[in-house]
């Protein structure tokens, strides 16, 4: 799918623009290199705040939220070394689902880009 947005930019900015091709071809290119950044980043950022927790309760992710629904040793533990665990674990299943959401965007957005024409 493909929309069409329009950019207000500086005379001299389209100027030299159109020495290096065609503006519109560029702006998409550079947008689309800033997005696939971002989505990079956000991923980043939300692999290293889940690393912190794996770190803390020296499990990852779904094999701790299996033994606190499961293990009631580990639970009371857990109760005891981490009275807040239940905050930490609603905000770590947050940035797991941040991963996948923006690992879906940044895939979605690669994937299209392989069906659009090559730019020139």
């Amino acid at each position: 799918m493909s929309a069409t947005l329009s950019i207000a930019l500086q005379n001299n900015l389209i100027e030299t623009l159109n020495l290096f091709g065609n503006p519109e071809t560029i702006a998409a290119s550079a947008l689309r290199r800033y997005v696939l950044d971002q989505c990079l980043q956000r991923i980043e950022q939300a692999k290293e705040r889940i690393a912190r927790y794996e770190a803390k309760y020296h499990l990852p992710y779904q094999s701790f939220k299996q033994k606190a629904a499961t293990d009631a040793i580990f639970l009371e533990e857990l109760n005891q070394s981490s009275p807040l665990w239940e905050v930490d674990a609603i905000e770590w299943a947050e940035h797991v689902e941040d991963v996948k959401l923006w690992q879906r965007r940044l895939n979605a957005i690669l994937q299209e880009s392989r069906l659009l024409p090559a730019l020139n």
